[in-house]
C-alpha cells in the first residue's frame, strides 16, 4: 500500500471512455435508431407545441413581464414523443364547503428524444404550451412547468454516458387562458 500513487494534477480526460470496453459508441448509436423509430413508427403518439416567440412578445421594461394578449406564438409544430396524462383531480370551486366540484385534467409528463427536437429546429423551455390531441374533436393544452433540460441522470442516458432524453412535466391549463 506504500506505493500508491493518486493523480493530483486533475487532468481532465476527455472523451469519457469509461464504457467502451463493453459498450462502444456503434452499440449505442444502434439501441438509439431503434428506439427513436419504435417511438416514431410504432407507438406513433404525437404532441403540437406552441413556441412563446420570445423575441416577438412585447415585455414591460421595467417588470419583464406581459398581459396574455400581447404574446407572440411561433408556427405550431407537431412533434413524436411519449406522454402519459395523469389521472383527472376533483377540485372545487369553495373549498371549505366542497360546493361546486368540478374535474381537472391530470399533469401531463412527455418524453421526446432530443435528435427529434434538433431535427424539427425546436426548443421546448418553460412557459410555452403543449397540445394533445384526445379524439377528433378534443384537443387540450398544457402549460410546461419543467423543460427537462436537466437530463444527466441514468434514466435519461445510455449507460450514464450521453444524455438523449428530455422528460417535459406540463400541467393543465384553463381553456381561457390559451386558445389555439
Amino acid at each position: 500500500m506504500a506505493g500508491l500513487q493518486f493523480n493530483t494534477k486533475n487532468i481532465k480526460r476527455v472523451p469519457i471512455n469509461r464504457n467502451n470496453l463493453f459498450y462502444s459508441e456503434e452499440s449505442f448509436s444502434y439501441e438509439f435508431e431503434v428506439g427513436k423509430n419504435y417511438i416514431e413508427q410504432d407507438m406513433n403518439q404525437t404532441a403540437i407545441l406552441y413556441q412563446v416567440d420570445l423575441s416577438n412578445t412585447n415585455v414591460d421594461a421595467v417588470y419583464g413581464e406581459t398581459n396574455e394578449d400581447s404574446v407572440q406564438f411561433k408556427a405550431p409544430v407537431e412533434f413524436n414523443c411519449v406522454y402519459q396524462i395523469d389521472e383527472p383531480e376533483l377540485k372545487s370551486y369553495d373549498s371549505s364547503k366542497n360546493l361546486g366540484t368540478y374535474m381537472k385534467t391530470g399533469k401531463l409528463k412527455l418524453g421526446v428524444y432530443q435528435a427529434t427536437l434538433d431535427e424539427l429546429g425546436i426548443d421546448i423551455k418553460q412557459g410555452d404550451y403543449i397540445g394533445i390531441q384526445i379524439s377528433p374533436t378534443t384537443l387540450i393544452f398544457f402549460s410546461v412547468v419543467n423543460d427537462g433540460r436537466n437530463n444527466y441522470d441514468n434514466g435519461k442516458t445510455m449507460f450514464g454516458t450521453v444524455p438523449f432524453w428530455r422528460e417535459i412535466s406540463a400541467i393543465p391549463i384553463d381553456k381561457s387562458e390559451f386558445k389555439a
